[in-house]
Formats: C-alpha cells, structure tokens, sequence
C-alpha cells in the first residue's frame, strides 16, 4: 500500500470549525496498517498543498457548508463537487482549488476524499458544541470505517478492533 494522509483542517478555539482536527487527533490514537500519516493542517486551505505531496491517497476533513443538519457528514471526491453537491469549507482560502493547485504542481494524491461535517456552533470557544461532541464517536467511527477501507482497497490486512 501507498502511503496514506489523514488531514484535518479547523481551528480548534472556534468550536465546531476544529472538528477536522479533533476527529484525526482521536483517528491517530488507534492502530492502522501500513503507513499511515495523521496531520492538524491548520485554517488556511492553502496550507494543505505542503501535506498533499508525497501521498499517494488523503482523506481531508473540514467543517463544510452544506445542506443538511449540523452534525451531519458527507464523503466526496473533489471531482463529485458540481451542481450535485454544494460544499464550502469554513476557511480563507477554497479547499477545492487548493487540491487544484496541487494537481498543477503535480503534487496530488491518485485518491483524495474529503469528508465534510455541518458545524453548529463556530463561535470562539474551546471545544465543540454540546451537539458535536455527542456525534463524536459516531464521526470518529465513520471516519475510521473510510481510512480502513481506503487501506484494503490495495490489499492491506484488516486492523485490531
């Protein structure tokens, strides 16, 4: 198997926008095979081109925009977004021309998923919303499911429960 990146993107002292750090900094206390790497990549959506190279397949999970109700989580590739899915991270710079940009610089993985969660509440404070923290585990085991089953796609053997 490739190497795997696992990317999350948020701002932890603004509530629910950090839940992309805190769902890989619960991911990263379990075990995976093979190589797996596990990043806090910060707010600025550019910031990801530098975790982008050198992986073969990422899974980056962003507080998105979106319809549906906060708490709720997609899985997408970035070339699903069309008129089909309307996302938007919650930072500066779009995520989506970002993964762009790396493909120009010939630095994007073969395999991107994004997983998008509906925040509820963004205001500065440290932690998440009552309603996320609830989620948590049922985000994490989502989360863990999808990096798994990118693993097996190439043959990797099945991690300890």
């Amino acid at each position: 198997m490739g190497k795997l990146g696992v990317l999350g993107i948020g701002n932890t002292l603004k509530g629910d926008d950090g839940i992309g750090v805190v769902l890989v900094n619960e991911l990263k206390k379990g075990e995976f095979p093979g190589e797996v790497e596990f990043h806090e990549v910060g707010t600025s959506g550019m910031n990801i081109l530098h975790y982008l190279e050198g992986l073969d397949k990422a899974v980056i999970v962003d507080a998105l925009r979106s319809g549906g109700d906060p708490g709720d989580s997609i899985f997408f590739r970035p070339e699903e977004v069309d008129s089909d899915i309307s996302v938007r991270s919650t930072h500066d710079a779009n995520l989506l021309e970002a993964i762009e940009l790396s493909e120009t610089l010939g630095e994007r993985p073969e395999k991107i998923i994004i997983m998008g969660v509906i925040p509820d509440d963004m205001s500065i404070r440290d932690g998440l919303s009552p309603l996320l923290q609830n989620k948590l585990p049922d985000l994490v085991k989502k989360l863990r499911e999808k990096v798994i089953s990118l693993i097996e796609e190439e043959g990797g053997t099945t991690p300890p429960s």
